[in-house]
């Protein structure tokens, strides 16, 4: 997989996961810095193959894939609060769940293997390179992989615009797992009946909802707290 941007490289190197570095003629990243073969490209050639939004850096590293929920497990249930994505199809929402859950702790991302995006340059990208540093886990049914960890002593908290808690009276337990929606579709209601809280963001604007890595980031703030 290909991965640009300045800080997703960055981090990639730090943790010796790059294979090949892409560099744009006269771009200010030092290369020196990494023992890392690199090739440099012309400022058309380099923007042809990695796009402008680039910033003069690529890198070539292995494809990301989620762990196994089965064998991932006993690892998942000894490493704290879990973020659970339900059908969440854009990049870069994705990426910035991943980068606000970083942010505030949590390093447990579970998603599903056929309702969920990819990941992709563009998720890493988003994650600003938190994607290298986080625990993704997928499973091929998350209701069931739910209903497991909560029989582990997990508590579910769902993000349901028509939730009976308000965010700010939410009392959350250190073994948290927080539900996240598609935007279009929210959480599926195999998720949501399995839920063992339905919380939700107050809203006094003109609109009634947040972008989902808008929420998550919000709900996530409060639960650092």
């Amino acid at each position: 997989m290909i991965i640009h941007g300045r800080n997703t490289v960055v981090e990639a190197l730090k943790l010796g996961i790059v294979k090949l570095l892409f560099v744009k003629v006269n771009s200010t990243f030092d290369v020196t810095e990494y023992d890392v073969e690199t090739r440099t490209y012309g400022p058309k050639e380099f923007e042809h193959y990695y796009g402008k939004e680039s910033q003069g850096i690529a890198a070539e590293i292995k494809d990301i894939l989620p762990k196994k929920f089965d064998k991932a497990f006993d690892e998942l249930v000894d490493s704290g609060p879990i973020v659970l994505l339900d059908r969440i199809f854009d990049p870069m929402n994705y990426g910035a769940i991943i980068r606000a859950a970083n942010c505030f702790g949590v390093k447990n991302i579970l998603v599903g293997f056929d309702r969920q995006a990819p990941i992709t340059p563009a998720v890493c990208k988003a994650s600003s390179g938190t994607i290298f540093h986080t625990n993704i886990v997928g499973a091929v049914n998350t209701a069931t992989a739910l209903k497991k960890l909560q029989e582990n002593g997990y508590t579910a908290y769902a993000a349901d615009v028509n939730g009976t808690i308000e965010l700010k009276n939410t009392q959350f337990d250190e073994k948290a797992i927080i539900i996240m929606g598609s935007e279009g579709k929210g959480i599926r209601p195999a998720l949501l009946d399995s839920s063992d809280v339905h919380l939700k963001i107050p809203m006094s604007g003109d609109i009634d909802s947040l972008n989902v890595s808008q929420s998550a980031a919000v709900i996530l703030y409060e639960f650092a707290k």
